[in-house]
């Protein structure tokens, strides 16, 4: 087990950041520079970086971004996404439903562009729903998985305008996506426009999940390098050029079995080597201070393989646990993310999944991105910072990691380290 060497007995607080806010938030959402929430958000960053001693990030390139605001050289670290391999290993089967209609497509020698995960305007569908209008070549099926705010209206959209070579699904579990990319010929990943947080790096959970399957990717996004190109499992493809996911389609398709084969392998021993959820937790331990023993990770949106979305901490978590620690999690009971949420009747309320210890947070509940959202964020950190005496006091932590999308936990979490001895 490598460990960091170091005289310090303080508590080591990390700050994890794989989704920019507030910068999210202007280029993507909308938002104005000078709106309060915005703001304060900003706020939260700026503090993040001044107490936290290390920050990783999913974003390869984001540290020039945060230096702007306050990060000091050497604190950063990259640490991607990835996949887990027993998820690999222990995979559900897709519905039947599913497989007849697909293995239908294979019988007849279709080529299948697929897509899995969220219907998105940021997921550039409308320009896959586009290429499908206009293919020519019959031998090429479009088959979308999910669920998400753009769904219905792209349904409505292929049928009005009569588009024939376009399937819709509903989601399916984390544990099912190997069996679903068992028929993919290729996936489709894409970004709405280029705006400037592409250039601080792509972490896609799903592009993993496709290099891992064997699945060539047509990514279509300019401006940073993917690992993609990196590890060459697939093409990338110009937001700009109009035409440009029609050619990817037509070269990946013309391709001999073996290239696209070929393809798929430089994949899947990239991840393996690299982005694998036990090399990534090896990667967080060099961070770790000598005689580690136990883990808090502070995630509103936690959830596990059976609750749905945020993967991430749950499968970090589990690794940890494997090795020998205590790793306990705090969440909120709610989050719009999950398949399922946790029934709780107090706050605090622990229960234990895979040997890591969840302790839930009571939220309201809330659907959007409106003022309910953002009144649970301040439940959330409200709570952490009252009770963070007893947080310490329960969990003595010697790391301490914040990872809640928006950057406002780390100051419950530098609370929480000033009362740890």
């Amino acid at each position: 087990m490598i460990r960091k060497q170091s005289n310090e007995k303080h508590t080591v607080l990390i700050h994890e950041v794989h989704d920019m806010w507030p910068k999210t938030l202007v280029d993507v959402g909308g938002m104005g520079k000078n709106n309060p929430f915005v703001w304060v958000m900003q706020m939260g960053e700026n503090y993040s970086y001044k107490k936290a001693d290390y920050v990783a990030s999913t974003l390869e390139f984001a540290e020039e971004h945060m230096s702007r605001h306050g990060l000091v050289k050497g604190k950063f670290k990259y640490i991607a996404n990835g996949i887990s391999k027993k998820d690999w290993e222990d995979v559900q089967s897709i519905p039947e439903t599913y497989k007849e209609q697909l293995r239908s497509f294979k019988q007849a020698n279709k080529f299948i562009v697929g897509y899995f995960g969220g219907f998105a305007l940021s997921n550039a569908l409308d320009r896959l729903i586009d290429t499908a209008g206009m293919m020519k070549n019959p031998n090429v099926q479009f088959v979308l998985v999910g669920d998400g705010n753009q769904k219905l209206r792209l349904q409505k959209r292929v049928e009005e305008e009569k588009i024939k070579n376009v399937l819709f699904l509903e989601p399916i579990s984390k544990k099912s996506i190997p069996d679903l990319l068992k028929y993919f010929d290729c996936v489709y990943m894409g970004i709405e426009k280029e705006i400037e947080i592409y250039r601080y790096g792509v972490s896609f959970t799903k592009m993993y999940d496709s290099m891992m399957a064997g699945c060539p990717i047509l990514m279509n996004m300019s401006e940073v390098e993917t690992p993609v190109e990196q590890f060459h499992c697939g093409i990338r493809c110009d937001v700009h050029d109009k035409e440009g996911i029609y050619k990817g389609i037509e070269y990946l398709y013309s391709m001999t079995e073996k290239e696209r084969v070929d393809l798929g392998e430089n994949g899947k021993k990239a991840v393996l080597e690299n982005f694998e959820y036990e090399r990534l937790a090896e990667k967080y331990e060099k961070l770790f201070p000598q005689n580690t023993k136990n883990i808090l990770l502070l995630n509103h949106y936690a959830g596990s393989l059976e609750m749905g979305m945020d993967f991430r901490p749950f499968y970090l978590a589990r690794e940890w646990v494997k090795r020998g620690y205590r790793v306990e999690i705090i969440a909120a009971d709610y989050s719009h993310l999950r398949r399922k949420n946790p029934d709780i009747m107090q706050d605090f309320q622990q229960e234990e999944i895979e040997g890591i210890t969840y302790s839930w947070i009571k939220t309201i509940k809330y659907s959007g991105n409106g003022i309910k959202r953002a009144f649970t964020m301040l439940q959330y950190v409200g709570k952490l910072f009252f009770h963070a005496k007893e947080i310490s006091r329960r969990i003595q932590p010697d790391v301490i990691i914040t990872a809640s999308t928006y950057p406002l936990d780390m100051i419950a979490a530098n609370r929480i380290r000033k009362h740890t001895v």
